[in-house]
């Protein structure tokens, strides 16, 4: 079996993908975060700033929206399996409103009982299987305090075969990046069937682009690709969901 911590180091801490390199290249194609600023703009939407509001994210990558959130006066608790990646942010994004907790792949929630204004987790949830996602949800409703919200996005309806590899050596057989289950509406509502589900959405995502070409280009394929959603279930979608205690 392969060590969940292992796989965590690794994709969290890829060179091509997680350096500034990698940063600037995104930026340059247009790629510029949608996931993490539509995170965002949700938190805003749904719950009014206030200064002090304890937010905990599950696995944050390359530290983008964890800093947005601490810059716009959050406090923000990120907690990780890789001690790699804690290290290297604490290094290059030095900020008091950011504390962290390395956890491990049991995926419970290093937190106090009710003591959390918000969870977020942005395509986390399908690096689990269906038990460890049982226990991250009674996690995040056991930190959540009374009446507040959980932001967690992760794919939707996702064919893992596409995506499957076999390792030459040992013959293991696993998704390409470490995906455990195929999450539905069913699973959804089975899974947070204690929470109040706010909002569910499918949604593509709709990338900015550095000018006004690439602005048209990848609106015009967005529309698109929504557009013909409505008549067949096409892939690379995902949900985004808001969920009160």
């Amino acid at each position: 079996m392969v060590n969940d911590k292992r796989m965590w180091d690794f994709f969290q801490n890829n060179e091509k993908e997680n350096s500034e390199g990698g940063r600037n290249l995104r930026k340059q194609l247009g790629f510029s975060y949608p996931r993490q600023n539509s995170f965002f703009n949700n938190v805003k939407k749904y719950i009014p700033l206030k200064t002090g509001d304890k937010i905990l994210e599950i696995g944050f990558w390359d530290w983008y929206l964890l800093n947005k959130l601490a810059s716009n006066g959050y406090d923000v608790i990120w907690q990780d399996l890789s001690d790699i990646n804690i290290e290297q942010t604490k290094k290059q994004r030095k900020n008091d409103k950011i504390k962290f907790k390395l956890g491990d792949d049991s995926w419970k929630i290093l937190i106090d009982d009710e003591s959390l204004d918000w969870f977020i987790a942005s395509e986390v949830l399908e690096h689990m299987s269906d038990e460890e996602l049982q226990i991250c949800a009674s996690e995040i409703y056991r930190c959540l305090k009374s009446g507040w919200y959980a932001f967690i996005s992760f794919p939707c309806r996702e064919n893992l075969d596409n995506s499957t590899c076999i390792c030459p050596e040992c013959w293991a057989v696993f998704h390409k990046v470490w995906h455990k289950q195929r999450r539905d509406r069913e699973k959804i509502d089975k899974v947070f069937k204690k929470f109040k589900i706010i909002k569910i959405r499918e949604r593509f995502y709709r990338y900015p682009g550095n000018n006004k070409i690439e602005m048209f280009c990848w609106l015009l394929m967005y529309y698109i690709r929504t557009f013909v959603n409505l008549f067949i279930d096409l892939e690379n979608k995902t949900y985004f969901l808001i969920l009160q205690k």
